[in-house]
């Protein structure tokens, strides 16, 4: 898992985005994306400084939200059983 606060600290030091990826062994999208995350709450390393690297990763991506749905989950040990029938396909199911 990458801590987004040692990503805050070398945006900090004056680090590019490319740098801080190869120092932490994550990819530039990742960096990027907390790079924008970081802009938009309008916290830097200053406000990070004293929190746990999980509360500063809640504070820049919070958990998405479950979508609400009417559809029914499918039962989905009846749909492997059926699967392994004869000439059973996802269609037919």
């Amino acid at each position: 898992m990458v801590d987004y606060k040692q990503i805050l600290r070398l945006r900090a030091e004056g680090g590019s985005q490319r740098g801080i990826a190869d120092v932490l062994g994550c990819s530039r999208n990742t960096v990027a994306a907390v790079f924008v995350a970081a802009n938009s709450a309008g916290v830097g390393f200053g406000e990070a400084a004293d929190l746990a690297a999980e509360e500063v990763r809640h504070l820049l991506l919070p958990e998405p939200a479950a979508p609400d749905s009417d559809r029914v989950t499918p039962d989905f040990e009846h749909v492997h059983r059926e699967l392994a029938r004869p000439s059973v396909t996802l269609l037919l199911l």
